[in-house]
């Protein structure tokens, strides 16, 4: 019998090898020995590998979607103020995302803006579409660079998948380093 391994979220993108080694992770006892099964280990591990394949973290929208989101902050501008309040912002997000934002992130978009407006600017509306986009598109790569390392489909790596994927995206990587990075 092996360990679960399990960690805690990557504070930032820019994690190495090193500093996933540091991850506390809490062992456990698995079927197939070494696993990573919890999905914040998932994202740590993902975001290791997309970061060896050194590509850039910058995303520009389209012209038809950069207009999309314009015509949306117009229809939930309904009196024409200008800015979105904080109730015209959730249902934009509604419309552009497909969720209802909680109270948290409501109350945190509202005290990034410039306080000496009465809500969101069309500019400050646009660059926290642009950064929710580019963040949903990080954790569908993360998702996919995952599931493809996961060979048998089961949720998690074990340590003959780890190695297989570390010689895939950083072959020069030391064994000692890429079980120093699986290992508690």
């Amino acid at each position: 019998m092996g360990e679960d391994v399990g960690g805690t979220r990557p504070s930032s993108a820019s994690r190495t090898a090193g500093s996933l080694a540091g991850c506390r992770c809490k062992p456990g006892v698995g079927r197939r020995g070494r696993e990573f099964r919890r999905p914040d280990c998932r994202v740590a591990v993902a975001m290791f590998f997309s970061q060896a394949g050194a590509r850039p973290r910058t995303w520009e929208a389209s012209q038809s979607e950069h207009k999309k989101w314009v015509e949306v902050f117009k229809a939930c501008d309904e009196e024409n103020k200008g800015y979105l309040s904080r109730e015209d912002f959730k249902v934009a997000v509604v419309m552009l995302f497909g969720y209802k934002p909680s109270k948290i992130e409501a109350d945190s978009v509202m005290s990034s803006v410039d306080p000496n407006t009465s809500g969101i600017l069309l500019k400050e509306f646009l660059d926290i579409v642009r950064k929710k986009k580019e963040a949903q598109l990080y954790r569908n790569e993360i998702r996919h660079i995952f599931t493809a390392f996961d060979r048998h489909y089961h949720g998690y790596l074990t340590l003959e998948d780890f190695k297989k994927a570390f010689k895939q995206v950083a072959p020069k990587l030391s064994e000692r380093i890429i079980l120093e990075v699986f290992s508690p």
